[in-house]
């Protein structure tokens, strides 16, 4: 079997145009990159994931931020790099506070990352 080079195409004001690749049971899977530095201090509010929201960072940041693009605010929080394999139901995640993510985003020049 030859080996082949992996080639993924990035529009250049992509969040992903300077992230890592992981490669996982042969499916390719982008890092985080530069996550927006949210201030953690102690806090925040916890949320058990319940049925049917496993997996499901995006509908988990709409429900806190009204923005599904924040799913990585909480993917970063929570130290989770495949939400589709590691937010299960039951589990218990840690959810920066809404005025928190709006002062990082103002710092980080409101980009979503």
């Amino acid at each position: 079997m030859a080996l082949r080079p992996l080639e993924i195409e990035v529009d250049f004001t992509s969040p992903y145009k300077r992230t890592a690749v992981f490669i996982k049971a042969g499916r390719a899977f982008f890092g985080l990159w530069n996550p927006i530095q949210v201030t953690l201090d102690g806090d925040e509010e916890q949320y058990v994931v319940p049925q049917g929201m496993q997996g499901h960072l995006d509908l988990i940041a709409n429900d806190f931020y009204n923005d599904r693009k924040l799913w990585r605010v909480i993917a970063h929080a929570n130290r989770i790099d495949f939400p589709h394999e590691q937010v299960v139901a039951g589990m218990t995640l840690v959810i920066p506070k809404p005025e928190k993510v709006r002062a990082a985003l103002l710092a980080a020049g409101g980009r979503v990352q």
